[in-house]
């Protein structure tokens, strides 16, 4: 049988947040209500209600910043989708 072993770089640490996400790539898409599930030091992992592919661009809202992220993989586990994405960059808002 074999091992399962963590693949990740970054330790996450589980966590519950409501967010909103812009598709930026490659089918854009304004104010996708998404919920934020765990976070990693330079990645996260998102609900969603639509499938994103690996590779899409995506900008998160959060209170004082925006993060421009790339969607790394996405699953389907009911009527949900679960996105791991890589943060490429944070930007504070004005």
């Amino acid at each position: 049988m074999p091992i399962n072993r963590e693949r990740r770089s970054d330790y996450r640490t589980i966590c519950a947040g409501a967010t909103v996400i812009d598709v930026l790539s490659p089918k854009p898409r304004s104010s996708v209500n998404a919920r934020i599930v765990d976070v990693g030091t330079s990645s996260l992992k998102l609900s969603l209600p639509l499938y994103l592919s690996p590779g899409a661009l995506i900008r998160i809202h959060m209170t004082e910043s925006t993060a421009n992220a790339e969607v790394r993989h996405c699953i389907r586990r009911g009527t949900e989708y679960f996105a791991g994405v890589k943060i490429e960059e944070i930007v504070p808002k004005a």
